[in-house]
């Protein structure tokens, strides 16, 4: 029998591991209620998880469940859904000294909206580096996308749009080496993917994810794309078709101190816009609209070998005010698509 002392110690003991016990059983849930209140409003966005898995031997935890959707718009489609977030912290950094994580998201979606009705859906109206900084409190130096999916919709146009960059694949590394103290030094990035259902997509540069995105350099390569892949797009907004055509699309930017140089090039082969026995069917204005399109486009056509090529170059500054970094980025890749589409097929004034 133990003494009375030693019985007081072992009971205060088996109280403690009890209480370690239920606090590890119950860390999980904690961690879900506190992730989703400090999601709850973030600006024109909340989020949301279902679910936090925690492995405390590895000093990992992975996030089931996680999307954002816009407060002020009920869309049919959240801002970002993912399916899994595995976060990790780095052995090699901790035996050094430091707390460096390392992020991968698994499955992630990602919908941008152009709707009349229902307004735009860009991300605007959240700091997406302060939120995710604010969420994970330690450093970062690896963002990995596994099977990632973007779309580009519009739900009531005519017809409805939905472009799909899918199979995307790719990270940016060496985050946490970025020194923000003297300037940008960005960490090198490299994404592969699948445009338009067939066409194999490369983009690739350096930039700094978590910074204010006024030095980086960015290079996006969309080869073989089928033009008959873009004909809700081209007819929801320009009122014409593709019966025939493909092509490359190149796109490199560079910005130093906010300065911003670079240029879009598509490059378009074997080009068919009008066939008037089919289009007739649809109206007179309808085939007279793809007659002038046709046109237009053999004004850029090289006639030895059917193509069209056309060169947007691309100038500004990345510094606007009463909007982020990251969003003034995603501008300038909006405005470098625009410009180059309405360069090679839409009438000017």
């Amino acid at each position: 029998m133990p003494s009375g002392r030693n019985l007081r110690i072992i009971v205060i003991v088996a109280a403690i591991a009890v209480m370690l016990i239920i606090f590890r059983a119950s860390l999980p849930w904690l961690v879900r209620d506190y992730l989703n209140d400090q999601m709850a409003d973030m600006g024109a966005y909340s989020g949301h998880v279902s679910e936090v898995e925690i492995n405390l031997w590895r000093g990992a935890s992975t996030v089931q469940e996680l999307q954002f959707t816009k407060i002020s718009a009920n869309f049919p489609v959240p801002l970002l859904r993912v399916d899994s977030v595995d976060l990790a912290l780095s052995c090699s950094a901790l035996l050094s000294g430091a707390v460096v994580a390392e992020i991968e998201f698994y499955r992630p979606e990602l919908n941008f909206v152009d709707d009349e009705e229902l307004g735009g859906q860009t991300g605007s109206g959240t700091n997406w580096q302060e939120a995710l900084q604010e969420l994970v409190p330690i450093e970062i130096n690896r963002l990995g996308i596994h099977d990632g999916t973007i779309h580009f919709r519009n739900f009531n146009s005519e017809p409805a749009v939905d472009l799909v960059l899918s199979d995307l694949n790719g990270a940016i590394d060496n985050i946490s080496n970025v020194d923000r103290s003297e300037g940008a030094h960005p960490a090198a990035m490299r994404f592969t993917g699948i445009m338009l259902e067939d066409a194999e997509t490369l983009l690739e540069g350096q930039l700094d994810p978590l910074g204010d995105f006024r030095d980086f350099s960015f290079q996006m390569k969309i080869t073989g794309i089928d033009l008959r892949h873009l004909n809700t797009l081209s007819e929801a907004y320009a009122n014409f078709d593709f019966e025939s055509g493909h092509g490359d699309f190149v796109l490199e930017l560079e910005a130093r101190n906010g300065v911003l140089a670079g240029y879009a090039k598509p490059l378009l082969d074997n080009v068919t816009i009008l066939d008037l026995e089919g289009d007739l069917e649809q109206g007179v204005l309808s085939a007279a609209w793809e007659a002038v399109v046709a046109g237009l486009g053999q004004l850029f056509r090289n006639q030895p070998e059917n193509r069209i090529a056309s060169r947007i170059e691309i100038r500004g500054n990345v510094d606007q005010q009463d909007i982020s970094g990251w969003q003034a980025f995603m501008s300038i890749l909006r405005n470098a698509f625009v410009d180059a589409y309405e360069a090679t097929f839409e009438p000017k004034a």
